[in-house]
């Protein structure tokens, strides 16, 4: 009982597409079946009319043409031989009145005597020129009671075809309605019958609707539509949907894009769609699966399947296809983002372990190369290597100061050697600009080229490919730069590897700057030492002394940290 009230509440709920549709059939087929019965209805009254007009003409023309009628009309008394047997031709034939006229409409009989010799309520003339008239008119009162009535008037004609008078027979349009009453029940049984019949084959209908909407209403219909077909197509993975005749019935965008797929495909067998032969077998088998790698085209898709209805006997499978060459392009990339930041943090322990400039240099080359570049340089000021405060008027010349990587393979200036930059020249740029320079393909290089053009030709012969230099820049001041390679047998730098270079150089440009100030302040400390020894030895007439300075060693007090080591021989013979 629950159930079939839940069922018909459903069925009248007016937000469901399902209640919708039942009212909606349901009004349409009440309008159906009262347009039936009133248009039968109409039918049956204008079909009993016209019996009715039919009976009248009959009994009229009957009784003119009954012998004595024409004789009767000539007598001395018409009424007195006409009044009987109009009656009693009325009451035989059933009608409520047979009314005989003189030519000029003067009754000779009535149902009632009073009206005779009276004026006729009615049309004669077509009568008097020998035709039949039908009509509905109003006369005097009847036994059937007052009202309009349906009568005919037809011609009395004498042998010669003259007229001599008129007869008039006709029923009222009450008794002309009892002639289709009694097919009313059998209208209105009919119509019954016909809106149960049809409330039911709406309600049959309407139950299949709800079950196949789940019951709801068209705008959560057309909200859910728009819902499910914006994931579809914006989702990245491709769908496939397939009938259980093998016949495509839906292919998202990625899907269209990762197959290459033609539009308008919808309903095509899925054999004809032009696939490779592996992808079309798993397509078109029931097998469901599981991250299967089909290649399609110059793409590894990981396909699943499985059943459209898993808990139906409906046939049909639902495909996704998911591109794994992206992924694996994803997976290198994050495997990259993790080589960089162990570089970093190598960086981070590796670069200034000891308080030389020249080390501190060497320790950033070989930590960049070969994991970061195949070779790598790093040219600093003079200043910066003899600890001094860097300028700006010494970046046209810088000295080599560590080479990492690839050496033996590339010609590159030897260590100590001061190059002097063209203007042209990414490391003059990288220096005046403060930012890192790309070169991804060093034949174009053109300033890089002209730099020292033969060098440059034998570089780019031994396999020299691509260049990011970066400036080495310490409390805003730039201490020089460094350069990293690749060769042909890596691929070219990329933008991304720019901005790791110069987090690797800013680390890198810390260190150094502390091994250049230790280097300054360590020899401001030798230089005041030195200058606090005596300027010349005593003159002695006994003794011979000898003597020498070495810096103090950690933990020994002194001025200046200083301390004196002396040796006194014996006398001198």
């Amino acid at each position: 009982m629950g159930r079939q009230r839940e069922r018909r509440a459903s069925l009248l709920d007016l937000r469901s597409a399902a209640g919708q549709v039942f009212l909606l059939q349901v009004a349409i087929v009440v309008l159906l079946v009262l347009a039936t019965v009133v248009g039968m209805i109409l039918q049956a009254a204008r079909d009993a009319l016209q019996q009715g007009r039919r009976a009248s003409v009959i009994a009229a023309q009957s009784f003119a043409s009954a012998p004595g009628t024409a004789a009767a009309l000539r007598s001395r008394d018409p009424s007195a031989v006409l009044q009987p047997r109009a009656e009693a031709a009325r009451k035989r034939t059933g009608m409520d009145f047979i009314v005989v006229l003189s030519t000029t409409g003067i009754r000779y009989t009535y149902p009632y005597p009073r009206e005779i010799g009276k004026q006729f309520v009615g049309t004669i003339e077509p009568a008097l020129k020998g035709h039949t008239v039908v009509e509905q008119a109003g006369g005097p009162p009847l036994p059937a009671g007052r009202g309009t009535d349906v009568q005919a008037v037809v011609p009395v004609t004498d042998p010669r075809g003259k007229v001599v008078g008129l007869v008039s027979a006709g029923l009222t349009v009450r008794n002309v309605a009892a002639l289709w009453l009694p097919q009313l029940p059998i209208i209105l049984g009919s119509g019954a019958t016909a809106l149960a019949l049809a409330t039911a084959g709406t309600t049959l209908v309407s139950r299949r609707l709800r079950r196949q909407t789940h019951g709801l209403s068209p705008v959560e219909l057309a909200q859910l539509y728009e819902h499910h077909d914006a994931v579809l197509h914006a989702v990245r993975e491709g769908v496939l949907i397939i009938d259980a005749d093998g016949r495509l019935l839906l292919a998202n965008d990625e899907a269209t894009r990762l197959l290459g797929l033609p539009e308008d495909l919808q309903g095509l067998p899925v054999r004809e769609l032009g696939l490779p032969e592996p992808v079309m077998r798993l397509l078109s088998s029931p097998e469901a699966v599981d991250d299967e790698v089909y290649r399609a085209g110059n793409r590894l898709l990981a396909v699943n399947k499985r059943p459209t209805y898993p808990r139906a006997a409906r046939g049909g499978s639902v495909v996704t296809l998911r591109d794994t060459t992206e992924l694996a392009a994803v997976s290198g990339r994050a495997e990259v983002a993790r080589e960089r930041l162990d570089l970093l943090y190598e960086a981070g322990v590796g670069i200034g372990t000891t308080l030389d400039v020249e080390r501190t240099a060497q320790e950033l080359a070989e930590v960049a190369a070969p994991q970061f570049a195949d070779l790598v340089t790093v040219d600093l000021l003079d200043a910066v290597l003899r600890g001094w405060e860097p300028t700006a008027e010494g970046w046209r010349q810088l000295r080599r100061a560590a080479i990492g990587g690839a050496r033996r393979r590339v010609p590159v200036y030897p260590l100590g050697e001061v190059i002097t930059f063209s203007a042209r020249s990414p490391q003059m740029r990288t220096l005046q600009e403060g930012r890192g320079v790309l070169e991804a393909d060093l034949r174009q290089a053109h300033g890089w080229r002209e730099q020292d053009p033969e060098r440059s030709r034998r570089a780019l012969e031994c396999g020299l490919r691509s260049l990011v230099t970066v400036p080495l820049r310490a409390r805003n001041v730039a201490l020089g730069v460094v350069n990293f390679y690749r060769t042909v047998e890596s691929p070219a730098f990329e933008p991304e590897d720019l901005a790791f270079a110069e987090e690797l150089a800013v680390r890198a440009a810390v260190a150094i700057d502390n091994a250049r100030r230790f280097t300054r302040e360590h020899a401001t400390a030798v230089a005041l030492q030195r200058s606090l020894l005596p300027r010349g030895q005593p003159d002695q007439d006994a003794l011979e002394v000898a003597w020498r300075y070495l810096p103090a060693e950690a933990g020994v007090a002194g001025t200046g940290s200083t301390s004196y080591r002396s040796r006194v021989p014996v006398w001198p013979w």
